[in-house]
């Protein structure tokens, strides 16, 4: 997959869900997206109150934090981004909730689903699925948005998923993580996290399923 480093003197956009978005055009992306029943409410409702917490701490108005958060210098952004994502890592890895991605047959659904557009709509990287979320790189290719790629993968993912396990519910939770990778050593140290997950998970061969590209 072509690489192209994140260029501070680039046009930026930012937008906000539960957390903060960044996009530049040409970048490739570390993203993380899981099942719905992956984490409890109460413990998702626990994170929030820590988030406000780490705010208020950082004289951030929690009711109006998109703006606040902005104006904190990058290395805070940083911090507030990285502790967040760790619990978030460390949760999904314990294997809560149902784990339907353990079986092989829903496996391999994510993995077609995401071979579908690849070269298409995107370049397609690293690959790792696991029981109850997703990990993978990709890059955007032009005239296409990275929200918009991932709510069709995880859209027709879902399709297949329920006709698979006739089903009716809903598979996903709505938001994902995404990072822009901004150079060689963060590209390089989210392809070590996405080939060692399995191993720091405990997990056992066929619970898992990597697609890992050749190492340029």
């Amino acid at each position: 997959m072509p690489f192209q480093p994140f260029h501070e003197r680039k046009p930026v956009r930012i937008y906000f869900t539960n957390l903060p978005h960044w996009r530049q055009e040409g970048c490739t992306y570390f993203v993380t997206y899981r099942l719905g029943d992956s984490i409890p409410p109460s413990v998702l409702a626990q994170w929030e109150s820590e988030k406000a917490d780490w705010l208020r701490q950082h004289d951030v108005d929690v009711d109006k934090w998109t703006d606040g958060f902005l104006k904190l210098d990058p290395a805070r952004r940083h911090a507030f981004l990285t502790h967040f994502n760790r619990k978030l890592n460390a949760f999904l890895d314990e294997g809560r909730g149902s784990c339907l991605l353990r079986h092989r047959s829903c496996q391999q659904i994510i993995a077609e689903t995401w071979q579908h557009f690849a070269g298409e709509r995107y370049e397609l990287g690293d690959l790792v699925v696991m029981p109850n979320h997703v990990h993978l790189l990709l890059r955007p290719l032009s005239g296409h948005e990275l929200e918009d790629i991932l709510q069709s993968r995880k859209g027709q993912s879902a399709r297949e998923l329920n006709a698979l396990l006739e089903g009716q519910g809903k598979v996903w939770q709505k938001h994902s993580y995404d990072h822009i990778v901004r150079n060689e050593t963060e590209l390089n140290a989210y392809r070590n996290y996405i080939a060692e997950n399995p191993v720091k998970a405990r997990l056992r061969e066929g619970e898992f399923l990597h697609r890992l590209s050749e190492r340029g």
